[in-house]
């Protein structure tokens, strides 16, 4: 088996079947943070994939506690105001065989 299919077996052991066009963190389905942050631990060690530039709230940003402003919360507590950008399976596939994170 090849790389590719390796993270795409992973990535189906984790969620479901998905396309490389498949985003993880937008659309209709969604994987919960939770789930993704347990994948990605996995990926990054399983497949040797350097996490340097990886920063997962760009994909799934802390909803924080909204009733509550920022200013009185802890760092971990905080909103992230900022949109989420798109996460593919693509990008998974691509930066695993490049074995850093590309995006």
């Amino acid at each position: 088996m090849n790389k590719s299919n390796e993270i795409m077996h992973l990535i189906q052991q984790h969620f479901w079947e998905m396309s490389e066009e498949t985003s993880l963190n937008l659309g209709n389905e969604p994987v919960l943070p939770e789930d993704a942050e347990a994948f990605f631990v996995e990926f990054f060690q399983r497949f040797a994939v350097d996490a340097e530039n990886f920063d997962f709230s760009r994909y799934f940003p802390n909803p924080g506690i909204r009733f509550l402003p920022n200013r009185i919360l802890p760092d971990y507590l905080k909103t992230q105001h900022q949109p989420a950008q798109n996460l593919t399976v693509k990008m998974i596939v691509a930066s695993g065989i490049a074995g850093k994170w590309l995006y």
